[in-house]
């Protein structure tokens, strides 16, 4: 019998770092990145008690926003539905920060990856001011 991860809304994991309004931003623009990938995001719930710093950070609000590995999101009833690493683009001149996913992975029933490789997908690259734009190109996801 497969056991299944039980939820941990309380532990922030390496994710503690996000003050109160920078997570609310970050967790809007992960759950309407989904629609990008077919799934309504309305109803999940983020379990960051795993999560990982991978990388870069920056300070933005509230506190530091890291692309972090292990955000788990789990349905209403709380059920293990998927899991992922977060990125971001923060360019501070022009006023512009987003949040996306980066190797996101179906874990309910279809078990799926919906995101495998890294890379800025188009649907995030077109959001990014022309100005610095250019900057992001060679990050592309290539699709």
């Amino acid at each position: 019998m497969e056991e299944t991860m039980k939820p941990n809304y309380k532990e922030l994991g390496h994710a503690d770092i996000l003050g109160p309004k920078l997570k609310e931003l970050v967790e809007q623009q992960l759950l309407e990145d989904l629609k990008f990938y077919g799934i309504n995001g309305e109803k999940f719930k983020f379990d960051r008690s795993e999560s990982c710093i991978e990388g870069h950070d920056e300070e933005y609000l509230d506190g530091t926003v890291e692309n972090f590995s292990g955000i788990n999101l789990f349905n209403e009833q709380d059920e293990h539905q998927l899991e992922g690493w977060m990125e971001f683009i923060y360019e501070r001149e022009h006023h512009f920060f987003i949040a996306y996913w980066e190797f996101l992975h179906d874990i309910s029933a279809t078990k799926r990856y919906l995101k495998d490789m890294p890379g800025i997908p188009d649907h995030v690259f077109s959001r990014i001011p022309e100005a610095v734009r250019s900057r992001y190109k060679r990050q592309r996801l290539n699709q």
